[in-house]
């Protein structure tokens, strides 16, 4: 049967709207519109010449949300803006009170199609195969839609006879939409879970909006086909006013999934949509409504249906992973999500409010093990191993199969307990159970620096890099990499990208600083130690530690006068007083002597304060043994004894 129908192309002025492939021309060339500016200019056209009042935009644009008019008035505003009609208004005309009006004269183009249907007969009936009576609503709610828009009559639009046939059409096409991927694009390998927005002004939301965005990251990360962007990535777009697509291209994303959460009389209520970066398209919607008690339920829900849009093919591990939960309650988890939020800051305010709130979120449901997991990464990074791998220990009897756990112990296992076998296994299961949680593949590749594995190790660097490419840590330790391979061009290149996206990011500007000293270059070396000194003054000005501020800056100046006046044996001469002056209790000052000692030629001190970094289990003393500082030592037999009771070999 051939059908004659509006291919969905339109003309104005000098643009061509393509409302299928959702582009807008310019003569000729693309013009960036946001999904929702790009829905209002569709509609309008297609009613050019009638005025389209607002309730009616809103339910056609917005048909899952509650939007206000302010929000309407915004978009086109925008829309207008990127049309380039100003005053004159060439193209939308404005009804106050009542609407707006597209104004210009508007070409359609058409297209004849012949359509094939498959039908199944039945005693009572003749339908379309797998067709439901919710497809044919939705079927007759696009066919009414696409009648009501009758602003095109004037340029003698052609009746279609064939409505049954076409609503089958239709129908056959919310078929293949359901399906999963969408027409015409190319698998989703990549996807950005947004912070949903509350849109309830009323209501404290207690980070309600990231919450589920993380419970969302979390299920999808399980799938090893699909690179899920990590929460302290998208946590930065919480409270951010920015175009999604616009983010979409920032983070490298195939896809990005956002919404919003509006509460009403004890229920709250869910739009959800994917929508494709490249061309704006959209992939999924959902909408989804449950009482406050029951909200896990939903979230589970819109997991399974956003996999499901994507026709990904799971395994049955990957189909557990993504039905589990991890809390029946939800003031766990947000609490949760909270703690998260404050230890990702890695500083000693965040870290310790971190605690507060997984103490808490285990006070609402005490075998919520993925709590205990952030106790004890919280506790990881300090000197005494033992409380997180208490916690570590009762995350794995709640949850056997933990990826984020294993991470965690194979953590300790490596800086606490230098055994590399029982650590490499627990990160390589943890990469096993949860192949989109990038931290397990970056601990992995700093265990495999370590042991010299190096090449190894950037692999596994770029595999973290490919789920969070935005990542300054994840940077840093791709430039460490290159720094242990004696790659120094390749290093600085990685911390500068670093410090692209974060400006203070100190392990990067450490970084820098040992790259110079080992290429001879001092001044920039001191002026690395100067942004850190800098950063850390701030830093202990904000927690009132000024003693700890005056030292630092006392000691960044005369440095420079001792390069100045004495070159590189000056500089480590003040720079080994400097760090024997050190009384802090942090066994990592004894590596800062050492290297002091090594830089000054005197091999037999520098190998004397490294044993006794030993003795005091420093933490960084691993690192030794990959690192080019040490290279003179590598033939002394005690620095080879040294290694070999860490279990590492030069």
């Amino acid at each position: 049967m051939n059908l004659t129908r509006p291919s969905g192309v339109y003309r104005f002025g000098e643009y061509r709207l393509d409302a299928n492939e959702r582009e807008l021309l310019r003569n000729g060339k693309p013009q960036p519109l946001t999904p929702k500016c790009f829905d209002l200019l569709v509609v309008l056209v297609e009613n050019a010449g009638r005025l389209v009042a607002k309730d009616e935009l809103i339910s056609r644009v917005w048909p899952d949300s509650f939007v206000e008019e302010t929000g309407l008035n915004r978009n086109i505003y925008l829309l207008r803006k990127a049309l380039s009609d100003g005053g004159g208004a060439r193209y939308i005309e404005t009804v106050p009170k009542h609407g707006y009006r597209f104004i210009a004269e508007v070409a359609a183009d058409f297209e004849t199609d012949t359509v094939f249907i498959v039908e199944k007969h039945t005693d009572a009936e003749v339908v379309s195969e797998e067709t439901t009576s919710s497809d044919w609503a939705r079927a007759d709610q696009l066919l009414s839609g696409r009648r009501e828009s009758s602003g095109l009559r004037r340029y003698a639009l052609p009746i279609i006879a064939a409505s049954g046939a076409l609503a089958i059409a239709v129908v056959g096409w919310l078929m293949v939409a359901r399906s999963g991927r969408a027409v015409g694009g190319p698998p989703v390998k990549s996807i950005a879970v947004l912070p949903f927005r509350t849109i309830d002004a009323n209501r404290e939301s207690g980070r309600e909006g990231l919450g589920l965005a993380d419970i969302l990251i979390t299920r999808l990360s399980n799938i090893k086909e699909l690179s899920v962007r990590p929460t302290s990535t998208v946590q930065q777009f919480e409270d951010v006013e920015q175009d999604s697509i616009q983010i979409g291209r920032e983070l490298q994303v195939d896809a990005v999934l956002e919404g919003t959460i509006y509460h009403s009389n004890g229920r709250v209520r869910v739009t959800a949509r994917l929508i494709r970066v490249s061309n704006q398209s959209p992939i999924w919607a959902g909408h989804f409504e449950q009482s406050l008690d029951d909200q896990l339920r939903m979230q589970d829900e819109i997991a399974l249906q956003v996999v499901d849009s994507l026709a990904l093919n799971l395994s049955d591990d990957e189909k557990s992973a993504l039905a589990r939960r991890y809390t029946e309650s939800g003031d766990a988890y947000r609490l949760y999500i909270q703690g998260r939020y404050h230890w990702n800051k890695r500083d000693n305010e965040g870290l310790a409010e971190s605690e507060r709130l997984f103490r808490n979120a285990i006070e609402k449901d005490p075998r919520f093990a993925l709590a205990y997991v952030g106790l004890a990464d919280k506790w990881a990074f300090g000197n005494d191993p033992g409380e997180a791998a208490n916690y570590v220990r009762r995350a794995l009897e709640l949850d056997p199969n933990l990826g984020e756990a294993y991470a965690t112990r194979g953590f300790i296992y490596t800086f606490h307990g230098w055994d590399w076998t029982n650590a490499e296994a627990d990160f390589k299961r943890s990469i096993e159970l949860t192949p989109g949680y990038a931290t397990a593949h970056q601990w992995y590749a700093t265990l495999l620096m370590i042991r010299g594995r190096l090449d190894e190790a950037k692999t596994e660097l770029n595999r973290a890099l490919e789920i969070n490419p935005k990542s300054y840590g994840l940077l840093t330790d791709l430039g460490q990499a290159h720094y242990f391979a004696r790659e120094y061009d390749k290093a600085k290149e990685y911390c500068d990208k670093a410090l692209s996206i974060k400006k203070d990011f100190l392990f990067a500007h450490g970084l820098l600083e040992g790259v110079y000293f080992q290429t001879g270059e001092y001044e920039k070396a001191i002026e690395e130690m100067t942004i850190q000194s800098n950063a850390l003054s701030a830093m202990n000005l904000r927690s009132m530690r000024v003693e700890e501020t005056n030292d630092l800056q006392d000691q960044i100046a005369p440095l420079l006068n001792a390069y100045h006046s004495g070159g590189a044996r000056g500089f480590w001469l003040f720079q080994l007083k400097a760090c024997l002056a050190n009384r802090e209790k942090n066994p990592n000052r004894f590596i800062a002597v050492a290297r002091a000692y090594l830089s000054l030629g005197e091999a037999d001190k520098a190998i004397d304060y490294l044993e006794r970094a030993h003795e005091e289990r420093a933490f960084m003393l691993p690192f030794v043994a990959a690192d080019p500082t040490y290279d003179s030592l590598r033939s002394e037999p005690r620095f080879q004894s040294l290694l070999h009771s860490m279990g590492l070999e030069s």
